[in-house]
Parts: C-alpha cells; structure tokens; sequence
C-alpha cells in the first residue's frame, strides 16, 4: 500500500460531538458568532444559524472536530513552514513549498487585496469577512477545548498544531487549492552562471480525461416531470488539499444549500439549494501563460520592453529547513518582471540570451463573494450573472434550476488571447510550438502590443469576459466528462472560439461518448432502467450501472484475435475476456485483465473520427495492428508475475485499505470509457490495488419536484481522514455497496435523523 501524502495532514473524529451544549464562555446577550450543528448519518454536519459569521463559526467548529490535524497541516503550507516541521520533503518539495508561500507572504498581496475599494470584485465584502472570522472563532474554540483529546496520530501533540487567524485564513484563500507545479519553477529559478537548485521538470498539462469529472444537467425536455435533474461526479484526489466535506448550510429565510466544501474552506462549492443546483468539472482553458523575454547580453537579470532594458526585480526568501535535528535555513534569490514570476523548467530554461516569466490571473479573494452570490442565485440565468462578476470558477459550472432550465459556462479568469494575437506574438519557433501543440501562450514579452487583451466584460485586465467564453442554456441537456467545450450538447456543438480555451471538431475521449451515448440510450429507453427520461432514480442507476464503453466496443472482436493468435498461454486470457460481463462491478470477472491490457495500449481504432457523428467515431477495432496481441500479453504476463489470476473478480483485486481493512471498490479508468471513474495505485503481488489515487468522490443526484428537490449522494472516501474516527471509512463501505444517502435539504427531514445536536455561542 502506498504511503500517502496528505498536503493538508488528517483528521479528528466525530466522537466528541455531545448532545449535550458546549458552554457558552464569552457569550452574552448578542454573542458575535452562534450556530447549532445537528450530525445525521455518516457524521454529516447541518449548519444553522443567523447570518454567515455563524455558518463560518458552526462549520469550523465541526470541521476541526473531524479534520483538526488535516486543516492545521494545511496551515503549515499557508505559512511557508512545511520544511521546518516535516523536513525537506522528497525532492526538496517541502522547501520549493516554502518558499512559494514566503515569498507570497512578503508581498503582502493578501493584505493589500483586503485593503482594497469596496467596489472591486477583489475586495471581500463585509459578509464574506463575517465568515472568515466565525470559522476562525469556531476552528479556535475548538481546538481550545479538545487539545488533550485529539487522537489522530497525525497530529496528537504536535507542535505544529496551533490556533489560526483570519490572516492565515485569507492567506489559504489567495493561494487556493494550490498544486505544486509552480512552486519549484518559481521558486529555483536562476540566471546562468548562478549557484542554484536542480532544475525543475516541465510542468505536466495532464489529460483530464483519467481524473477529472463527470456533469449531466438534464433540462425539461429530457425529465420525467418537466423540471429539472443533476448529476455531480467530481473525480477529485482521495487525499490531499483537494479532499471534499460534506456539509449542509442553513440561515432561515436566507440559504439553504447542501453539498461539499473543501477541507477548511467554508464554501460550499457543488451543491443544491431549492431551485438550483450544480457541479464543476475540470477545464481544458488554459489559465496561466508565458512571456518569452530578452535579454541583456551584458546582464541576463535585464529584458527587453519596448525599447527599455528593464531590471528583473530581486527579492530574497528564507525557509527553515528540519535536516536531523537542526533547523537550517535556506535562501534563495527569487526574480520577477512585469509580467510576473521568472519561470524555469527542462522546456522553458533560463540561458543568456532568454529567459521566460509565469503570467496568472489571480482569483486572490474572490471566492467567498463568488459563491455567496451562487448560494442565493434562483435560476440558472442568475447563476450566469453571478459568475460573470467575480470569474472567480476555475471550473467548468454545469448547473440546472427548478423550472428545467440547464446551464453550461467556462467562465472564470482565462487569457485573452486570440488566435490572432498568438500567431502575431509567439515569436520563437518554441513558442509557435507551444500554442499549436498546448494552446499554451508564450508570447513576446518585450512589446506591449502583446499583452493580453481586456473585454467590456472582463472582471480583471488580461481576462476574457465571461459573455465571450464558452458557455450556453438548453432545455435538453448539456453535459461535461472533460473534454473541451465543443461537444457539451452532442446536437448543439459551441464553435468559434480561441484554442485557449480548448480544441473543437477533434475526437472525443470515450468517456465523454459514453456520458453521451447514456443520454441516447436512456431517452430510448433501452438501457434497461425503465419508461424514458430522466429522474432521480434513473439518474442514480446511469450513474452506477459501471459500463465499460470501451469494452462493448472491441471486446467481441478482441477475444477472435486473441484466438487467432493461438498462443497458449493467452488462452487462459480469451476464455475470461469472453466471459466478462463488460462491467467493472465488484463481481466483474477479467475488468482487471482488460485495464491492463488498455494501459499497455491495446485500443486500437481503423476507422477515421468524424466530427458529424462525433459521440460515435472511431469505434471500429483493428485487430490486425500488432499493438494488440502485444499490448495483451503484456497484461497476461504481468498478471502472471504477480500471481494474479486472468478471472479474479474485481472486487477481489481492486480496494481501498482502512486500518488495515481491504474494502472493495468498483469503477474503472476513464480513459477506457468508464463513466464511474477510479484510479488506483500500483499492483502489489497476489492482492491486486490496495488503495484509491483519485476519481468517484463527491457522487450526488437531485430531481426538482413540485415538493422541492429530492437529492441523495456519498462522499466515497468518508468524512474524516482520521483513522480512529468512526467517520473514516462509512461511506467507502456505502460506496462500495453501492449505497446512496439522503441528502436531507428540509428541516422536518434533518430534525428527524438528527442523531447528534450541538449549540455553540461566543
């Protein structure tokens, strides 16, 4: 089993949680924070209270009792001190971290954006500040009362575990859920001759097809009683700062909206309210870009804009080191231009001629108002509006409201670059490169013409407005499984856009086909879950019936080849592939035979994609490419080193370890055209996958009705990452039994399972 790595630490469990009040020190007639928190089932936390400084409150008083160790850990990234406690970290991960962080720190950009004019989308309202300082207070309180109980081995007496401020708060918010790949570049940079860090490896444009998500909002036209039906299936890390909380927000008269958050974030960020709901699915835009600079020849440190040599501008870091016993420091020389941070990789190095800078569009503070504004949107056109002022979705939003109107928008803080601004400034032949094969801009940074354009709309210079991204309403359906915007409506296809926001007219990954080839079946009726049209129970079983698209495809005419082949030690293989029930259930027999034999590259299409039948093409299987037997002898021997038999059941090879429990786990790879996603670690001898890397977390269905909406979902890898919580492992054994919960949006439904109540004030 893999060690894993958790950017934000673990977790406390719910035990504490007492039916009994907490007593109420500092509280008076008119406390400044108060909420109540009921627990239903799986531990999940109902946030009541008067205004948003007690939803901040209640939530990070529940939060920390069930992640107190993960939250605090995350502190620790916030504050550059991840290496001072843990050490350098592989790779020196820990140190580049740091001195991201510090150096962010040293600008006082947070405090600078807090400082800001109210009118700008960048500064945070007054409600948005009320529920930074309650979840601090409600974190703080906590952490006061139950220091001494703290069980998690993560972090029980740790001396990194300490009270926050809303400083720390705004700091985590400004630097988001940020992933590593521009802390090393940044942070290691040096001009040539420089003593300096190893260089770092290229930052990886992932195919989000394997892990990011799938999104179906089905418009009146496709439901069973005319209004409106969503699916949330975000294929997010089983660990780390990405990790989900699953929470429910209540200001009577006000909101109320029910959904997850991220770990120490007290947002709701996919969710339903009584005549909204959506989900976020990962975006091919591209939301950073490169300036390609000249340089000096007498001084590498000066580039070229217009006809000025300008000096990069210099500033020292310090981070604290824990090497064995000592504490060290370490400092470096970091260097930024006017368009941002020097960045240097294996692709984009620093030589004495050029250098390149890291251009971003930062959300810094905006999120809170963003999605305050979303929580209170009532229709799908209101939600459009909303996100066109603060821009602050780095998603895709695919969303549906109660009168059966559905919503597609990529409309977040994106580069406004044309087509015909890249092709007039990617200058090199590196940077022409970059945008046909990445539709990354590296552009001239030494001519101001080159700077990226700003629309009537744009909520921040440089940014594309959000009334020319990609975005439409239908009353069909639109969906999203992380191919570009292209095909969200397989009828409707959105054309004419710059490649920086994705590519259009080009295949299709077959887990996108299948999203849509679903919606083809089930407005059929022939996949077998009834009368046509969608509801939440249709909606449900799409969501689980764990087709293998790929596998319906080719694995007919994959078994004659295998037979043809007449390779004795394959035929052990063609008699279980023939008797797969092209599923990935936990009784599924071969799935694992065929995964491994699509990883090795088996897949092979003959005929040519055609952008007129796009959910359909290619789909005919070339057996004759010698790829194919070889790609299954691959897998046939690995399975074989391994003592691994060719029939095992999935649910035999595939699980997720919890104290030392193998749970089993269906789902399979995306890129394969399995719409339940899951993605595992490597194969240990004789057990198989022991452990979950990332796909089905947050998995939530809603049906509006005439009552209201009807919603159930899981959070497959549970709500605490606490190994002594009883919370730590209940919904991955739910998942794994396929299980649904319900979500419990109305007051008389959360007054019922209410097993757990806790009034806290101050």
């Amino acid at each position: 089993m893999r060690a894993r790595i958790l950017l934000l630490g673990s977790a406390m469990a719910l035990a504490a949680c007492s039916a009994v009040p907490a007593s109420d020190e500092g509280s008076a007639a008119n406390p400044r924070f108060s909420a109540e928190i009921r627990r239903t089932a799986f531990g999940v936390p109902h946030i009541r209270a008067d205004d948003m400084g007690g939803i901040g409150y209640g939530y990070g008083y529940a939060s920390a009792q069930d992640n107190v160790c993960e939250i605090a850990d995350r502190l620790l990234t916030v504050t550059g001190e991840r290496a001072k406690f843990h050490g350098p970290g592989e790779n020196d991960a820990n140190i580049a971290s740091d001195l991201y962080h510090r150096r962010m720190i040293a600008s006082q950009r947070v405090e600078k954006l807090l400082a800001g004019p109210a009118s700008s989308p960048d500064t945070p309202s007054a409600e948005a500040r009320a529920l930074a300082d309650g979840y601090v207070a409600g974190f703080n309180r906590y952490l006061r009362e139950s220091r001494a109980k703290i069980t998690d081995p993560r972090c029980k007496d740790a001396a990194w575990l300490r009270e926050i401020t809303a400083l720390d708060f705004w700091r985590h918010m400004y630097v988001g859920q940020t992933v590593d790949g521009f802390f090393a570049p940044t942070t290691s940079a040096a001009p040539p001759g420089a003593d300096r860090a190893a260089l770092a490896p290229d930052l990886i444009l992932e195919d989000a097809s394997g892990w990011g998500s799938n999104a179906y909002a089905i418009g009146r036209e496709m439901t069973k009683n005319g209004k409106g039906v969503l699916l949330g299936n975000p294929h997010y890390p089983w660990d780390g700062v990405n990790r989900f909380y699953r929470t429910h927000f209540i200001i009577p008269g006000d909101i109320n909206i029910v959904g997850i958050s991220y770990i120490g974030m007290p947002m709701i960020r996919i969710g339903h309210t009584g005549t909204l709901a959506w989900s976020n699915t990962v975006s091919t835009a591209r939301r950073n870009g490169f300036y390609e600079l000249t340089l000096n020849p007498a001084d590498p440190t000066q580039y070229r804009y217009e006809s000025q040599w300008l000096p990069m501008e210099k500033a020292t870091i310090t981070a604290q080191v824990k090497r064995g016993d000592k504490i060290e420091p370490e400092t470096r020389t970091v260097y930024a231009t006017r368009w941002g941070p020097v960045f240097e990789s294996e692709s984009y190095p620093w030589t004495r001629d050029r250098a390149y800078a890291l251009r971003t569009l930062e959300t810094g503070l905006r999120d809170p108002d963003q999605y305050m504004a979303v929580w209170r949107s009532k229709t799908v056109r209101e939600m459009k509006g909303a996100l066109a002022r603060w821009q602050s979705f780095r998603f895709n939003a695919t969303a549906v409201d109660s009168t059966g109107e559905a919503l597609y928008g990529d409309m977040g803080l994106i580069p406004n670059v044309s087509q015909a601004l890249a092709e007039k400034c990617s200058a090199s032949d590196f940077a022409k490169k970059q945008w046909k094969e990445s539709r990354v801009p590296v552009l001239d940074g030494s001519r101001a013409d080159c700077d990226w354009a700003t629309d009537r709309d744009s909520s921040m210079p440089g940014a594309a407005g959000a009334a020319g991204g990609p975005h439409q309403f239908r009353t069909d359906y639109v969906l999203q499984s992380n191919d570009s915007y292209w095909l969200t409506n397989m009828y409707a296809p959105i054309t004419g856009l710059s490649p920086v926001f994705g590519d259009e007219a080009t295949p299709r990954s077959l887990r996108t086909r299948a999203a849509h080839e679903q919606v083809e079946r089930r407005m059929k009726a022939t996949d077998g879950f009834g009368a046509p049209k969608f509801d939440l129970e249709a909606m449900k079983q799409v969501m689980l019936s764990n087709r293998h698209y790929g596998g319906e495809l080719i694995r007919d005419d994959l078994v004659a080849a295998c037979r043809a082949a007449n390779k004795p030690k394959l035929a052990p293989a063609c008699d279980a592939l023939a008797k797969w029930d092209l599923k990935v259930d936990l009784d599924s027999r071969g799935a694992h035979l065929f995964h491994l034999f699509a990883e090795a590259g088996g897949i092979r299409f003959k005929d040519a994609f055609d952008p007129k039948n796009a959910v359909h093409t290619p789909a005919k299987f070339d057996a004759s490419d010698a790829r194919v037997i070889a790609a299954l002898e691959t897998a046939v021997d690995k399975l074989a080193e391994l003592k691994i038999p060719v029939d095992a059941r999935l649910g035999d090879v595939q699980a997720e370890t919890r104290n030392g429990k193998r749970i089993p786990i269906h789902g399979g790879a995306g890129p394969e055209g399995v719409f339940n996603v899951i993605t595992v670690e490597d194969l240990e001898p004789e057990k198989g996958w022991t452990s979950i890397r990332h796909g089905a977390s947050w998995i939530y269905a809603v049906e509006f009705t005439e009552q209201g909406p009807k919603s159930q979902g899981f959070l497959s890898y549970s709500q605490s990452t606490d190994p002594t919580s009883p919370h730590y492992s209940d919904q991955t054994e739910l998942y794994s039994r396929k299980g649904w919960d319900d979500l419990l949006w109305r007051e008389a439904d959360v007054e019922k399972a209410t097993v757990s109540r806790l009034a806290i004030s101050e």
